[in-house]
């Protein structure tokens, strides 16, 4: 939030439509789960280690996003993207159904309402800003950032109960779409 000027003006942080919308998949999805991790691997607060230890066990797919770092040898990674630019993480969100995100640490939570507009499941750590937007199940699931095995049986559960998991989309779909940057842009510049 910035204030401009004496009267308080706040722009809330937003989502850009134009980049984050269902897309056409760069792989069409197969029998098994496709989970996503996003983050930089090589930065622990981004629960990158705990997020491969929850998945390493279970029948999945795992697609890794990272601008910094690779998946250490052994880990389950069966595709793997580095520092994709903003305008091709639509079709790779689209490419999946659950993000995993265990961050420790961040800003205003992007990836979780990027997910959320291509319509994919999110499950998160609890993490300082993610009840910006985030409710527990409602539009998303949240654990504990460093609980491997809630995490991991939160993503079994997403897995197993497809009512639940429909309705977490169906609710992050409406969650990311009032969250649109046009009105934010438009106060501005009417200011």
């Amino acid at each position: 939030l910035e204030n401009f000027g004496h009267e308080a003006q706040l722009i809330p942080n937003g989502l850009d439509h134009h980049f984050f919308h269902p897309a056409e998949p760069l792989q069409p999805k197969g029998h098994k789960p496709r989970i996503l991790l996003e983050g930089a691997i090589e930065l622990p607060y981004k629960g990158m280690t705990e997020s491969f230890q929850a998945v390493s066990d279970l029948d999945v797919e795992v697609w890794c996003v990272s601008s910094y770092g690779k998946p250490k040898t052994g880990w389950k990674c069966d595709r793997f993207f580095e520092q994709v630019p903003m305008v091709e993480m639509a079709r790779i969100y689209s490419s999946c159904d659950i993000l995993l995100k265990l961050s420790r640490v961040e800003g205003f939570f992007g990836p979780p309402m990027e997910m959320m507009a291509c319509r994919g499941a999110v499950i998160v750590g609890k993490v300082t800003g993610y009840d910006e937007y985030i409710i527990d199940g409602v539009n998303a699931l949240v654990v504990d950032p460093h609980d491997i095995s809630a995490a991991r049986m939160a993503v079994k559960k997403l897995i197993s109960d497809h009512a639940l998991r429909n309705r977490l989309i169906e609710n992050g779909r409406k969650t990311a779409a009032a969250w649109s940057w046009d009105k934010p842009i438009d106060d501005l510049e009417t200011y």
